[in-house]
């Protein structure tokens, strides 16, 4: 699985403790499992939470992919131009989204699981599909599978 994680549910993720997020954990460190990652916004984001260390332990042993700044950073500008409602905040990571036609997304954040299930957000780019969103329920282990690697996490 490669998923986008959400920067409100990356110490969850990444907890020692067990929590409804530990299937992504150990998915990520043990399977075939991917973060995808990118954008300044998002950079900016886990700068202020504190987790580039772990970021970049994460990239260091392939268990982190990487989406150009530029790429994210664009398609996330014409996301606010086409919805510019201030609630919107989360366009870099529907931008990560698209970027890198990730289908599994970690978050917390309602409004931004409000837009990543509106087809409209992602009409006009072609072969992205809107992601399935981990919560931490029981039932949404069964995300973590190979199914879900796209073309960005390979290699």
């Amino acid at each position: 699985m490669c998923l986008v994680i959400d920067a409100n549910c990356f110490a969850l993720v990444f907890s020692k403790t067990a929590n409804g997020f530990t299937p992504v954990r150990v998915w990520i460190y043990k399977g075939r499992g991917r973060m995808i990652y990118g954008g300044t916004k998002y950079n900016q984001e886990l700068a202020a939470a504190g987790m580039l260390p772990l970021l970049k332990e994460l990239s260091t042993s392939r268990r982190a992919a990487h989406i150009s700044n530029v790429t994210v950073d664009t398609i996330a500008a014409e996301l606010k131009l086409k919805f510019p409602a201030r609630k919107f905040n989360d366009e870099h990571i529907v931008a990560l989204v698209i970027a890198s036609r990730c289908r599994v997304v970690c978050t917390h954040d309602r409004t931004a699981i409000d837009y990543l299930k509106r087809p409209d957000v992602f009409a006009g780019y072609a072969g992205v599909k809107r992601p399935k969103i981990f919560r931490g329920y029981k039932n949404h282990f069964s995300m973590c599978c190979d199914r879900n690697i796209v073309q960005a996490c390979l290699g």
